[in-house]
């Protein structure tokens, strides 16, 4: 679905470390068919295939959106933007760019409305020699905000700083649903941090109607070492957010049960 819901907008590179790509939205996909792939993957951030399978048997299917509504789904439109926009990266990393993202952080929170510590997202190229890890800060944003990029920067840093608190975390989920290869993986990289490489990663999912490049001359003026900076601009964001999580409420349904091809935990 991504691949097809997203495509490159030709872009001026700035000087400097920052290198930059503009995503948008591509019109393959028509908005029926959009929604509804799109809020299969809201929900299937929240829960486990097999969790949904049982909410499906406890409650029937006219009960579960108002189940996810309540227990699941931030009701707060920042938390859920903030959300939305890690559902965007961890599906633009896994299906698209093709890395590595062992568990998807938004079925750990304890409330909806908790803002989950530490890395937004994380993905790895474990098989590459040495292995390499993304860290991508994700911000997501329905209004301009000229310094976002300072922002998105000072945060990373502080991401960067507590690393291995991300990686013990996603090795002890990993290792709750004994996915042993992931384990052994993450283990290695905890143990021999000199031999990895760290990758420093910004995606801004932005309203495309406020969008100005002036955000990305701002902060090449601020990056001293090499970061990659993804701008997925979406049209009537806040609108596009909303209408996403009113399709997972009423599009998760039977054929997330299947738990053979959901590997993240």
């Amino acid at each position: 679905m991504f691949g097809k819901w997203l495509e490159q907008e030709p872009v001026e590179q700035p000087e400097g470390e920052l290198h930059y790509e503009a995503l948008v939205e591509s019109g393959e996909l028509d908005e029926e068919e959009l929604m509804d792939q799109l809020g299969r993957d809201v929900a299937r951030n929240y829960l486990n295939p097999s969790e949904l399978a049982l909410v499906f048997d406890d409650l029937g299917s006219p009960e579960v959106a108002d189940y996810l509504r309540a227990n699941k789904f931030p009701a707060d439109v920042m938390v859920r933007h903030g959300d939305f926009g890690e559902v965007v990266t961890a599906g633009l990393y896994r299906r698209v760019r093709r890395w590595c993202v062992p568990i998807l952080k938004l079925r750990y929170k304890q409330t909806p409305g908790q803002a989950v510590q530490g890395t937004d997202v994380l993905a790895f190229r474990f098989r590459q020699t040495p292995p390499v890890i993304a860290v991508p800060e994700v911000k997501t944003r329905a209004t301009r905000k000229r310094d976002l990029g300072k922002e998105a920067y000072n945060s990373l840093e502080k991401v960067l700083d507590r690393l291995d608190e991300s990686l013990h975390f996603a090795l002890a989920r990993c290792a709750e649903r004994n996915h042993q290869f992931l384990v052994r993986h993450l283990a290695a990289l905890l143990r021999r941090p000199r031999e990895r490489v760290v990758e420093r990663h910004m995606v801004f999912v932005h309203d495309a109607l406020v969008w100005k490049d002036d955000v990305v001359d701002l902060l090449a003026d601020v990056v001293t070492q090499r970061t990659e900076l993804t701008v997925v601009k979406i049209r009537g964001l806040k609108d596009f957010v909303a209408r996403a999580y009113q399709a997972a409420e009423t599009s998760a349904g039977p054929r997330r049960t299947e738990t053979s091809k959901d590997t993240a935990a």
